[in-house]
């Protein structure tokens, strides 16, 4: 078992190692701009403050309590509960809130954010692992780049929006075994996930999809007929 574990680390460090710059970047971000736990400042900002914050509160009451996941009754008449979990909860990272509790959804939600800078960061590390053969300390820097890009810097505080950051790249790479290899496993299963934790942005990862396949398709094969013809 440990010797797994040793191989592992060994065939995967670089990637490995873009997680970890990119934990500690978020936490020196949090520690130079006083973000809880490192002061009395808190990550929320703008519709993070005023409209997602409080769903995680209510969806952690809800869970806890037994309510129903289907119909509120905390805005006006009422409203569904279910098109706000679709939109903004159903991210699988939304479990942490059930770890930190009800009076500490600031630092679940710092939490939430920095795991998916890290996931982003490993994630695209691994595709150009598997995709382009890369591997080496290019990785991290593009690792890095990659997590802490100006979407993410921008759009952090649309914290159901982050998610498309770690499963576009797999999404890619599934696309990509299609054309090569003809197995569409992992194609499925993250762009279906990609839907489920936000489908405005599955949608349009469905797009990307789209031309994305086109444009690898018509370049591999033009990379096959330039082999043919040397």
């Amino acid at each position: 078992m440990k010797s797994k574990i040793n191989s592992f680390i060994n065939n995967n460090k670089y990637i490995l190692l873009s997680g970890v710059a990119a934990l500690f970047i978020i936490i020196m971000v949090y520690f130079c701009y006083s973000i809880i736990p490192f002061g009395d400042k808190t990550i929320y900002r703008m519709d993070l403050y005023h409209q997602y914050g409080p769903l995680f509160s209510e969806l952690y009451d809800r869970i806890t309590s037994g309510e129903s996941l289907l119909y509120s009754w905390n805005s006006g008449l009422g409203s569904s509960f279910a098109g706000n979990f679709f939109n903004y909860l159903s991210s699988p990272l939304s479990i942490i809130i059930l770890i930190f509790g009800h009076e500490n959804t600031f630092e679940a939600v710092a939490t939430m954010i920095a795991i998916k800078a890290i996931l982003s960061s490993l994630s695209i590390s691994y595709y150009l692992k598997k995709s382009q053969k890369s591997d080496g300390p290019q990785l991290i820097a593009f690792g890095i780049m990659y997590s802490f890009s100006a979407y993410f810097i921008a759009y952090y505080w649309n914290v159901m929006w982050i998610d498309a950051m770690y499963l576009l790249p797999l999404i890619a790479l599934g696309i990509e075994k299609i054309i090569n290899s003809g197995k569409c496993t992992t194609y499925i299963i993250f762009l279906s996930l990609a839907i489920y934790t936000n489908y405005y942005i599955g949608f349009m990862l469905c797009i990307f999809s789209c031309v994305y396949f086109l444009y690898y398709y018509f370049c591999s094969h033009e990379i096959i007929r330039e082999k043919e013809n040397k």
